[in-house]
């Protein structure tokens, strides 16, 4: 079942969607952008896991990049997820989906719809993807700030995202996110993105984890099976914690520390696999790199320039799913919340 599984989430996280009718750009913003989200209107949200009555703890989660290019009826490129396209949705919806899995269980999730960079634009030079990039994470702080207002009410919070979302995260943590925030903030995962020296230099706020309990640090890591598959969008990472054993240092995890790798097919049923991939800290690279499976079962050809044969970013929260979710709990309740 392991690779049909993989095989039907990928399906949906590289879906290639094309919506029935333009939006018109807006003044000021990039050319021929969807409208931006009004965050007041809760279908701009993905929601899910526990009532907030019933947990200590948010998730604020930024999804992945799950769209291409796509045109509308006369031609016009867009660059940018249309939040208001019934197929884009339910191709961000996956991932939202695989992440309130992970959270939902101890913690209130919500998740905004934003107007994501689309996958081709990563594939630009560094400065086209800062230039894209700025739009869509207006969106983000505009949910983000919506969120502290309307709907955080005081409460201790996680902030969470996948790739193009752990960008949005570092982000978040470098530039919105006040001192008040910061202490109620109970950790950032940060799944699948890097962080450089002088950003940890720079920024206090990019605190960097150092164990299994420690609160309002960043937890950060990027997974290969050899080096030389790393990423050459994260070329100059800084940052990386095992999330099998916690530790920061090259100490290998064997497949029996483990808890279990999960994937979720179309319908949201589980497979778990067991005890099957081991992991240790490159400290050269500070990436995280794998054995225990076969390169060839995730290869993703329409991606390989990003992430060749050997990487294994689309599966970060996969590969370490109980693992991730054990330390949710602890570091919940090392923050002095209760994770029920």
């Amino acid at each position: 079942m392991k690779k049909e599984v993989f095989l039907q989430q990928l399906a949906l996280l590289l879906l290639v969607s094309v919506p029935s009718a333009c939006s018109s750009s807006e003044a000021g913003q990039e050319a021929f952008a969807p409208a931006a989200p009004d965050y007041s209107d809760k279908s701009m949200w993905y929601e899910g896991g526990r009532d907030s009555a019933d947990c200590a703890v948010d998730v604020f989660y930024i999804a992945p990049t799950c769209v291409w290019d796509w045109t509308d009826g006369s031609g016009t490129a867009y660059h940018y997820m249309n939040v208001e396209d019934s197929a884009q949705r339910a191709a961000v919806a996956s991932s939202d989906l695989l992440a309130c899995r992970l959270f939902g269980e101890n913690c209130r999730f919500l998740a905004p719809y934003y107007r994501q960079i689309t996958m081709d634009s990563w594939f630009e030079p560094a400065d086209e993807i800062e230039r894209r990039y700025r739009l869509a994470h207006a969106d983000v702080v505009s949910a983000f700030r919506y969120y502290m207002e309307h709907r955080n009410a005081g409460r201790p919070f996680i902030l969470a995202g996948h790739s193009q979302g752990a960008k949005a995260v570092v982000e978040l943590l470098k530039h919105t996110l006040t001192a008040g925030q910061r202490e109620r903030m109970v950790a950032a995962y940060v799944f699948g993105f890097s962080v450089s020296e002088a950003e940890l230099s720079a920024y206090p706020a990019l605190r960097p984890a150092t164990g299994a309990d420690d609160t309002g640090v960043v937890i950060c890591y990027n997974s290969v099976s050899h080096v030389g598959a790393e990423s050459p969008l994260f070329a100059g990472n800084a940052l990386c914690i095992n999330p099998l054993n916690w530790r920061t240092d090259a100490t290998y995890a064997p497949p029996s520390a483990n808890l279990g790798s999960v994937f979720f097919d179309s319908e949201g049923r589980a497979d778990t696999l067991r005890h099957t991939v081991g992991a240790r800290i490159d400290s050269a690279t500070s990436t995280l790199i794998v054995d225990g499976l076969d390169d060839d079962d995730y290869f993703i050809p329409s991606i390989a320039r990003l992430f060749p044969k050997g990487n294994y970013h689309v599966q970060e929260i996969n590969l370490y799913f109980l693992n991730l979710q054990a330390n949710l709990r602890r570091r919940i309740e090392a923050f002095g919340g209760a994770a029920r």
